[in-house]
């Protein structure tokens, strides 16, 4: 026989074991539902699709969220946090030009390649966004100003509203590059797409940057010698 406190203790077992299995499923539901979305689209996939998908009984989605609009909101949160974290740490180590090249190239490159590691919902669900709820446009542009800020922050030698600006035109091309590349009928034309938006890219604002850089070098090493003089 169990005494009072050791029922209770095995009681309290239980439910942390309980919302831990809960807390998981929910996550494994989400991380389905993202997956599944950018691969099909919001459309297609249906609240039955994720729960198979994630090898779990349909009548257990309420359990989790009130709604599919609800699974959507949190599924774009994920997928945009995911999608800042891949182009967050591909700038890790680099000079201001370099991580700009690694997030364009890694932006570039969820187009291309079997698994798609990464993917952001801009360009692969915009069409189908702009029909969503209140809530899921609000985190989508979230996520794009996140990403507008992440390569303004590496604009050196530009004002704050220049490299905004400049920021901002970077995000519209590579969004627009992969979208169209994703629509393209073959690989020919989708590979052109991409190296278009690369090429741009280096030439209007990367070689800028490095020839901006490099004339503030050489002014700062002039003023230093005047002063030595």
């Amino acid at each position: 026989m169990y005494s009072k406190g050791s029922k209770n203790i095995l009681s309290e077992v239980k439910m942390r074991k309980s919302r831990a299995e809960a807390a998981e499923t929910r996550t494994r539901i989400l991380s389905t539902a993202a997956k599944m979305f950018l691969d099909k689209g919001l459309g297609t996939v249906g609240m039955r699709d994720v729960m198979a998908g994630a090898s779990l009984a349909p009548g257990g989605f309420y359990r989790h969220f009130q709604s599919k609009d609800r699974l959507i909101a949190e599924a774009s949160r994920a997928a945009f946090d995911r999608a800042f974290a891949t182009l967050e740490s591909a700038t890790v180590g680099k000079s201001p030009t370099q991580a700009i090249e690694r997030i364009v190239s890694a932006y570039l490159g969820q187009s291309q390649g079997k698994e798609k590691p990464y993917q952001c919902p801009l360009a692969l669900l915009g069409s189908e966004l702009r029909h969503s709820d209140p809530e899921v446009r609000t985190i989508a542009i979230n996520g794009y100003q996140r990403i507008v800020e992440l390569i303004a922050d590496r604009l050196t030698h530009r004002t704050r509203r220049e490299a905004l600006v400049i920021a901002s035109g970077v995000v519209s091309t590579i969004v627009g590059a992969v979208t169209l590349a994703e629509i393209a009928p073959d690989a020919a034309t989708a590979n052109a797409i991409l190296s278009n938006a690369r090429v741009l890219i280096k030439e209007h604002i990367l070689r800028p940057q490095v020839r901006r850089l490099k004339t503030a070098l050489g002014s700062e090493s002039r003023t230093r010698g005047l002063n030595r003089g």
